[in-house]
C-alpha cells in the first residue's frame, strides 16, 4: 500500500473518529448546561473535566488532519479536503463527503452549544454578582 493511500485512509479514518467524538462532546455540552442550571458543581466539575479531555483529543485530531493535508500537498482548509475527496472513487468520494459535512454540521452545533452555556454561565454570574452587590459600580447605579 502506498503512503499516499494510507495517509488518505488515515484522513478518512480522523474525519469518521471526529464524528464520533462530536456526538459525545454535544451530549457533554447538555449535560453541562443542565447541571449550570441546577446549579450541580460538583457534577459539572466533572463534566468541565470530560469535555476539556474531549477538546484536546479533537484538537489532536485536527493538527493530524493539517498534517496529513500538507503531506498530501493540498491546502490546508476546506478547499484541500475537497481536493482529497476527489480523488476516492464515486461511492467513497460520496461516503465521504456526507462524513466531512456531517463533521462541520456538528463542530458548528457544538460551537452553539458551547456559546449558548458560556451566555448562560455570563448571565449567572451576573445575576450573582447584583445580588450580592458585587457589580463594580452598584453603589451608583440608580
Amino acid at each position: 500500500m502506498s503512503t499516499r493511500l494510507e495517509q488518505v485512509k488515515a484522513l478518512l479514518s480522523g474525519i469518521r473518529e471526529d464524528n464520533t467524538h462530536y456526538d459525545a462532546l454535544r451530549a457533554l455540552l447538555e449535560q453541562q448546561r443542565l447541571c449550570m442550571i441546577r446549579r450541580a458543581s460538583d457534577e459539572l466539575l466533572a463534566v468541565n473535566d470530560t469535555i476539556q479531555q474531549h477538546y484536546e483529543t479533537l484538537n489532536r485530531s485536527s493538527q493530524q488532519r493539517r498534517d496529513l493535508l500538507l503531506q498530501l500537498g493540498v491546502s490546508v482548509n476546506a478547499a484541500g479536503i475537497d481536493e482529497v475527496l476527489s480523488w476516492l472513487p464515486a461511492a467513497q468520494k460520496n461516503a465521504a463527503r456526507r462524513w466531512w459535512r456531517d463533521l462541520e454540521q456538528k463542530a458548528e452545533r457544538c460551537k452553539a452549544w458551547n456559546e449558548k452555556n458560556g451566555d448562560l454561565l455570563i448571565r449567572q454570574y451576573e445575576f450573582i454578582q447584583a445580588f450580592l452587590g458585587t457589580e463594580p459600580n452598584f453603589i451608583y447605579q440608580p
